[in-house]
């Protein structure tokens, strides 16, 4: 018999954010999250996102074991903005079992029917930087610290309960050698000697910081169409930038500004964190914390966290300046490749860019899924 017990003690959310842990042991693909970040995300009284979102955890238990995971998400800011009546799924993990798997989704199911909802959707999380979509190919390769990793039965569960395609995520990878790199470089020093725009040279992070509220304005103008999307707040934006400037490297951060000083265009890329937190299994102590600085400080792979050119600027040629500037520093450092987070398969400014290098394109996909909700 399968129990549904909600989730209310630290002792309780602890197991929520390590039974993938137990669940993945044996699969050298899974990355674990880091559980000091996932028990802020997933603390009403320090995410900002519970201002304008309700949230509820399940655990699924037998014989007093746990066998499965769901969270549950009412963006009441998403559902204003795009007129929609949804509940979201995040964090979803379950034994192979399709009596475990109904009983998680149904209890979504029902929150949300029971609040007038019309549709449950996901995977999805809070806002555009959380983790988003269920892995529906590539399950041979590395996940990214960034995403999530599931087994081929997730999808085959979804598709058996009614769930069908609503939006779908391709991961790429990018080589550090560009057959465009002359072309490119050509490019670069002529919108950066004629066209007024300039790199902007950060040698400290202090530095990097008036930056940030610009770069995530950009981030709410130009990702404000993309799929599920809600514009950050200003706490939101204090917030991820806590988090990520502790994981970043500034060398593979690159700012390009106008000629009246404001943000045209940036990328942010951070070493790979995935065989730090494998070995650590996601906890800082008692030695995760070396693994994490050492990743940091000489990686090897790049995570593509962000990327946005600014929209009067995207056909100047101003993206190759950006490519430019991040290709040029980690070809120095012996980068290997660069992997990108999860990208809408419909957002072609983002893909077109990765043309300019030798890239093995769509080595993962991931699915948000849609159902109708029913009413009893």
């Amino acid at each position: 018999m399968i129990e549904l017990y909600e989730v209310h003690s630290r002792r309780d959310m602890l197991e929520f954010i390590e039974f993938p842990n137990r669940l993945y042991a044996k699969v050298p693909q899974y990355v674990p999250a880091l559980v000091i970040d996932e028990l802020s995300n997933l603390s009403a009284r320090k995410n900002p996102a519970f201002e304008y979102c309700d949230m509820r955890f399940f655990l699924a238990r037998r014989n007093g074991k746990t066998v499965g995971r769901i969270g549950g998400i009412i963006s009441h800011k998403a559902n204003e903005r795009w007129r929609e009546k949804k509940i979201r799924i995040t964090r979803m993990d379950f034994v192979e079992d399709y009596e475990v798997f109904t009983a998680l989704v149904g209890v979504i199911e029902a929150w949300g029917a029971e609040q007038g909802l019309s549709e449950i959707v996901g995977p999805i999380g809070f806002c555009d930087l959380d983790k988003e979509g269920m892995l529906v190919d590539g399950f041979e390769r590395d996940s990214m610290f960034i995403t999530y990793y599931n087994f081929p039965y997730y999808p085959e569960f979804m598709q058996r309960y009614g769930f069908e395609k609503e939006a779908d995520w391709t991961e790429h990878i990018i080589t550090m050698q560009s057959p465009e790199e002359a072309r490119m470089a050509r490019i670069s020093d002529r919108l950066l000697s004629r066209g007024g725009f300039r790199v902007v040279d950060l040698k400290s992070k202090r530095q990097l910081k008036p930056w940030i509220p610009e770069i995530f304005r950009l981030i709410n103008s130009e990702y404000s169409q993309l799929y599920g999307v809600v514009p950050l707040t200003e706490r939101q934006i204090k917030y991820y930038t806590s988090q990520f400037l502790t994981l970043i490297n500034l060398r593979y951060v690159s700012l390009i500004a106008d000629a009246e000083g404001k943000l045209a265009a940036f990328g942010v890329l951070a070493p790979s964190l995935a065989e730090p937190m494998k070995k650590c299994r996601g906890r800082l102590f008692p030695t995760g914390w070396f693994h994490l600085l050492r990743a940091i400080r000489h990686p090897r792979i790049l995570d593509m966290y962000l990327v946005a050119v600014r929209g009067d600027y995207r056909k100047s040629g101003l993206p190759a300046v950006l490519m430019n500037d991040i290709y040029h520093r980690a070809k120095a450092d012996h980068i290997l490749f660069a992997e990108t987070g999860p990208e809408l398969e419909t957002n072609l400014n983002v893909q077109n860019m990765w043309g300019l290098f030798q890239s093995e394109m769509n080595v993962r996909r991931r699915r948000s899924w849609k159902k109708e909700i029913h009413k009893a």
